[in-house]
C-alpha cells in the first residue's frame, strides 16, 4: 500500500474547512498556477511554496487566524 502524495495529505488537511472536492481543486489549481506543475508531482520540499501560495485563498476562505493554524499544521504534518 502506497502512502498518500504531498497533495492529497494538503487536501485532506483542507477538506474540513473547504470540503472534499474543493481541497482537491485548490491543492491542483495552487499547485500549477504557483509551482507549475501538477499536484501529483509536488515533493516536500515544494510545501511551503504551495502553502503560501494557498495563504490569501485561505484568509478569505476561514479567516487570518484559522488559516494561519491550518498553515502551520500542514507544515508540520505533512511529509
Amino acid at each position: 500500500m502506497s502512502s498518500p502524495t504531498i497533495a492529497q495529505q494538503v487536501a485532506e488537511h483542507l477538506s474540513p474547512y473547504l470540503g472534499p472536492f474543493n481541497a482537491g481543486v485548490a491543492v491542483k489549481t495552487f499547485s500549477q498556477r504557483a509551482l507549475k506543475q501538477t499536484a501529483d508531482t509536488l515533493t516536500a520540499e515544494q510545501l511551503p511554496a504551495l502553502l503560501e501560495a494557498l495563504r490569501p485563498m485561505l484568509h478569505t476562505m476561514v479567516g487570518t487566524l484559522s488559516a494561519e493554524a491550518l498553515l502551520a499544521d500542514i507544515q508540520r504534518r505533512v511529509r
